[in-house]
C-alpha cells in the first residue's frame, strides 16, 4: 500500500508538471508569431465561406482599366480628364464619389488642368480624397492631396492597406494619424459622405491606439498611430461588384442615371498603373486591386459584416480551456477514451471558430490549443507507457521472486527485440504462468470432493466448484459465480441454534477459522466450515466455504442410536417384564391367576414382536434396493383401506375414498408402499374417536401426486410435530400413548427413497391429514418446498 501511495503521489507531481509546461507553451505560442500564419490560414477559409450577392449592393466601380489606357493614351492622364468625369457622374446625383488617385503634385506642364479639377471637386459637393502616410528620413509624414484639391474635396480619408507577413491583405484600420491631426479611412467618409454612417455612430474594432510600422523594409516604428482594426469580409473574387470602364463612362455610354444613389468608386484596374494585392479570395493568377479591396470594405461596414480579432485574452483562454479539460480528463481515462477526447475537443474548437467568424464575426486562432491537445496526449501517453512499462516490469521481477509460478509451466523468454518487446514478451511469460496457476487452482477446486465457495466481502460468489454446482443443483459452477451467498444457505437451520443466518454470522465473524453443523430444506446434515482469505498485501478479501454432506454418516450413527436403543430398552422391556411375572408366580403362585399369567405373557410378547417388526420394516426401508414398477396410486390406497375394513367397523368409522377412480402411476416399491399406506390408514383409525371418518385421496401437486389420508381425532400441537417424525419419538397428548414410535419414520423413509417427502397438516383440535408425495411417472419432480411444515 505505500508503493501504491507514492505511485500516485509521483503521477500526479508529473501530471501538475505537464499540464503547467503545456499552458506555458499555449501561452507562450499565442504572444508569438510563430502559429500567426497558421491561424490566418483557417480565418482565410473562414472568410472565404462569407460569400454574398453584391449585384444589389450601391456600391460601383469606375476603372482606369486596359480598355481605357490603349483608348486614351498612357498613364498619367491630363486631369481635365478627372474632371469630366467627375462632372458626368455628379450629373447622375450619386450617393457619393471616391476618387481613389493621390493628387499630392501640380500639373507643371498644365496647370489649368488643375484649376479645372478643382472646379469639377467644388461642383459635385460629393467626392472623397485619398491621402496617405510617407517614412520621411524615420520621420511619418502625411501626404496631403494640393491645397485646392483639398479644399474643394468633400471629405479626406486614409487608403493605407496592411499587408501581413505572408503578402495577404485583410485587414484594414478606420483610424489613423499623429496628434492633433487623424483621418478616417477612405471607405468609411465615404459612407458617411454618402448617408450610409452617421456621424455619431462609433467605428467597429478596438479603439486601443497603437504604433505604425508601416515600413515593410525596415520595420521601423513610426509616431504614426492606428486604432479599429477590422478583418474584411470579402463578397467574393475579384470582380464580384459591378464595374464599368472609364472611358465608357466619360464618352457617355454609361449614362449618368447609372450612378444615381450609388457610392462610386474610381481607381486603377489596369495592369502595371495600381497596386495589386494578394486576398484571402484570390488565386497568384488573380490579384485583386486596392479600388476594389475599398468597395469590399464600403459593402461589408455597409452590410455591418466586421469581422475582428477576439482580443489576446479571450484567445489565450479559448485555447486553454479545451486543454485543461482534456489533462483532467486523460488522468482518468483510457488511451482510447483519451484520443477520442482530444480529437472531440478539436473538433469542437474548429466548430466554435466556425461558429464566431460566421455568426459572431469574431476571428479565433485555435491552432495553438489544437497543438497543445496533441501534446497532452502525446506526452501523457508517453508518460503512461513509461510508467506501465516500469511498473509491469517490477512487478514481473516481483512475481519471479516470490515463487508464485509453476515449475512445469516456466517458458524460456527471448531477449531479442526492443525494450518494450522484452517487456511484453516478460509479460506474455507472467501470463502464461498466471493461467496456468489458474488451471491448478481450478482443477485443484473441482477436484474436491465437497461442496467449495469462494465469496468476496459482500458474500457474493466469486468461484465455485464442481461438487458445489451438484451440491445447489446448478448445471455448472459459472452458474453460481455473483449469486449472493444468503440465496443458495436462506435453507440452513443451525444445529447450534445460531439466531441469525449464515451470510449475517460470516459478515460479523472475527477473522478466524470456524464451522458449524446445520440441516438443510432437503434434510442433508452439513457440516459448514469456513476460513478468511486475504490478498498478498494482508487484506482480508472474502470467505472460503466447504459444505461436507455427513448425511451418511450422521443418519448411520442414528441408526446405530436406534439399534442401541432398541436392544437397550424397547426390545428389553417387554422381555424384562416377562422374566418379572415369571419370578412372581414362581415366588407367589397364587398372587395371579393361569388366565391373567397369560394374557399379560402374550401382551408382552406381541409388544415385543411388534416392536422388533416395527424396526425390521424401518431397516428394510433404510437400506435395501428398492424394486420400483409403474403402479396405480388409486389401486393402492383402495387396497389399503379395504385391509383396515375390520378396525374400522370396530370403531364404527367410516373410510371414504374421494376422487375419481382414474390412472395416477408413479414407479414404487409395492411392498414398502403399501406398508407406509397401511401404517397411515391404520393410525388414522387408530387415533380417531370412535362414529367419526377418514377420508383418503390422491391428487396431482405440480409434477407429484399427493396422496392424502385425514382423520377427525384429536390432533397434533406443532410443538409435537418437529420431533414427530424421529424414531421412538410418541406424542404424549390425548389419545397419542401407544405405538413403538416407528411406523412414522418408516412412512418418511419409504417416502424420501421415493423422490418425495412426507407432510403433516395438523393442530391441536383439528385433526390430522398426512400426505405422501411421490413423482409422476414419466415427469422430472419439480416439488414446491413447503417451508413451514416440519415434516417435509
Amino acid at each position: 500500500m505505500p508503493e501504491r501511495r507514492s505511485y500516485r503521489h509521483v503521477r500526479w507531481g508529473e501530471w501538475l508538471l505537464m499540464t503547467a509546461a503545456v499552458l506555458l507553451v499555449i501561452v507562450g505560442l499565442q504572444h508569438t508569431s510563430l502559429l500567426a500564419r497558421a491561424d490566418r490560414l483557417l480565418q482565410d477559409a473562414l472568410v472565404r465561406m462569407l460569400p454574398r450577392d453584391v449585384s444589389q449592393s450601391p456600391v460601383v466601380l469606375v476603372g482606369i482599366d486596359d480598355k481605357s489606357i490603349a483608348t486614351l493614351g498612357r498613364w498619367p492622364w491630363p486631369r481635365t480628364l478627372h474632371a469630366g468625369l467627375i462632372e458626368r457622374i455628379s450629373a447622375g446625383e450619386p450617393a457619393a464619389i471616391g476618387l481613389d488617385l493621390l493628387l499630392s503634385e501640380s500639373d507643371s506642364r498644365q496647370p489649368e488642368n488643375d484649376h479645372h479639377l478643382a472646379q469639377a471637386l467644388q461642383h459635385s459637393g460629393k467626392v472623397v480624397l485619398p491621402m496617405m502616410m510617407q517614412n520621411m528620413g524615420g520621420q511619418a509624414v502625411a501626404v496631403q492631396p494640393l491645397i485646392g484639391f483639398a479644399k474643394q474635396a468633400a471629405a479626406i480619408g486614409h487608403v493605407h492597406l496592411p499587408v501581413d507577413e505572408d503578402g495577404v491583405a485583410r485587414q484594414v484600420y478606420l483610424r489613423e494619424g499623429q496628434d492633433p491631426l487623424w483621418w478616417n479611412h477612405f471607405g468609411v467618409d465615404l459612407l458617411r459622405l454618402g448617408g450610409h454612417w452617421p456621424l455619431d455612430k462609433a467605428l467597429p474594432g478596438s479603439p486601443t491606439v497603437e504604433p505604425s510600422t508601416l515600413d515593410p523594409v525596415s520595420r521601423q516604428v513610426l509616431a504614426w498611430q492606428r486604432s479599429h482594426p477590422i478583418n474584411i469580409a470579402f463578397a467574393g473574387p475579384p470582380g464580384s461588384f459591378q464595374r464599368y470602364a472609364y472611358v465608357d463612362v466619360l464618352d457617355g455610354t454609361v449614362p449618368p442615371e447609372t450612378f444615381r444613389g450609388k457610392l462610386v468608386l474610381v481607381g486603377a484596374t489596369a495592369t502595371g498603373i495600381g497596386d495589386l494585392y494578394a486576398t484571402p479570395v484570390t488565386d497568384a493568377q488573380r490579384l485583386m486591386p486596392g479600388v476594389e479591396i475599398t468597395a469590399n470594405l464600403v459593402d461589408a461596414l455597409l452590410q455591418n459584416l466586421t469581422l475582428v480579432q477576439a482580443p489576446a485574452w479571450v484567445n489565450t483562454l479559448f485555447n486553454i480551456l479545451p486543454v485543461l479539460l482534456a489533462l483532467s480528463a486523460l488522468a482518468f481515462t483510457s488511451p482510447l477514451a483519451g484520443l477520442l477526447l482530444c480529437v472531440g475537443l478539436m473538433a469542437l474548437m474548429a466548430m466554435a471558430t466556425v461558429v464566431s467568424g460566421l455568426w459572431l464575426q469574431v476571428q479565433l486562432g485555435p491552432v495553438a490549443g489544437a497543438l497543445g491537445l496533441a501534446m497532452s496526449y502525446v506526452l501523457w501517453s508517453w508518460r503512461r507507457m513509461d510508467a506501465a512499462t516500469r511498473y509491469l516490469v517490477a512487478e514481473y521481477r516481483h512475481f519471479q521472486n516470490s515463487g508464485l509460478g509453476l515449475p512445469l509451466s516456466s517458458r524460456r523468454r527471448s531477449s531479442r527485440g526492443d525494450f518494450l518487446d522484452r517487456r511484453i514478451e516478460a509479460l506474455t511469460s507472467v501470463t502464461h504462468q498466471l493461467r496456468d496457476l489458474h488451471r491448478f487452482v481450478s482443477d485443484s477446486l473441482n477436484g474436491l470432493p465437497d461442496a467449495t465457495l469462494v465469496c468476496d466481502t459482500d458474500l457474493h460468489i466469486a468461484l465455485a466448484n464442481a461438487a458445489a454446482a451438484r451440491h445447489f443443483n446448478a448445471h455448472h459452477e459459472q452458474d453460481l459465480s455473483g449469486r449472493p451467498l444468503h440465496r443458495l444457505t436462506d435453507d440452513l437451520v443451525s444445529r447450534e441454534g445460531l439466531p441469525h443466518h449464515l451470510a449475517d454470522h460470516l459478515r460479523h465473524a472475527t477473522l478466524e477459522p470456524g464451522s458449524l453443523e446445520a440441516l438443510d430444506r432437503r434434510g442433508r446434515d452439513l457440516l459448514v466450515k469456513w476460513a478468511p482469505s486475504f490478498s498478498a498485501s494482508g487484506v482480508h478479501t472474502g470467505w472460503i466455504l466447504s459444505l461436507v454432506d455427513v448425511t451418511r454418516m450422521r443418519t448411520e450413527q442414528r441408526q446405530r442410536d436406534d439399534a442401541m436403543h432398541f436392544l437397550s430398552h424397547d426390545m428389553r422391556s417387554p422381555q424384562s417384564a416377562i422374566l418379572t411375572l415369571v419370578d412372581l408366580l414362581r415366588q407367589d403362585p397364587e398372587a395371579m391367576s393361569p388366565a391373567q399369567f397369560q394374557d399379560r405373557i402374550e401382551r408382552h410378547a406381541r409388544k415385543a414382536l411388534a416392536l422388533s417388526d416395527d424396526f425390521i420394516n424401518l431397516v428394510r426401508a433404510q437400506s435395501r434396493d428398492y424394486e420400483l414398477e409403474a403402479y396405480n396410486l388409486n389401486d393402492l390406497l383402495s387396497e389399503a383401506m379395504d385391509d383396515a375394513w375390520e378396525p374400522s367397523q370396530a370403531k364404527r368409522i367410516k373410510l371414504e375414498f374421494v376422487g375419481p377412480h382414474d390412472l395416477k402411476e408413479s414407479l414404487v416399491d409395492r411392498e414398502l408402499f403399501a406398508r407406509a399406506l397401511a401404517n397411515l390408514v391404520g393410525n388414522a383409525i387408530k387415533y380417531s374417536p370412535e362414529g367419526t371418518r377418514v377420508r383418503c385421496g390422491v391428487q396431482a401437486q405440480g409434477t407429484f401426486w399427493e396422496v392424502w389420508i385425514q382423520d377427525e381425532g384429536p390432533g397434533i400441537s406443532r410443538e409435537a410435530q418437529v420431533h414427530l417424525f424421529r424414531p421412538f419419538y410418541r406424542v404424549q397428548q390425548g389419545i397419542r400413548t401407544e405405538g413403538t414410535g416407528l411406523g412414522l419414520p418408516f412412512v418418511k423413509t419409504v417416502a424420501v427413497r421415493h423422490g418425495g417427502q412426507v407432510t403433516l397438516t395438523s393442530d391441536t383440535g383439528q385433526g390430522c391429514r398426512f400426505a405422501l408425495l411421490l413423482p409422476q411417472a414419466g415427469l422430472d419432480p419439480v416439488p414446491a418446498d413447503d417451508p413451514d411444515n416440519p415434516g417435509a
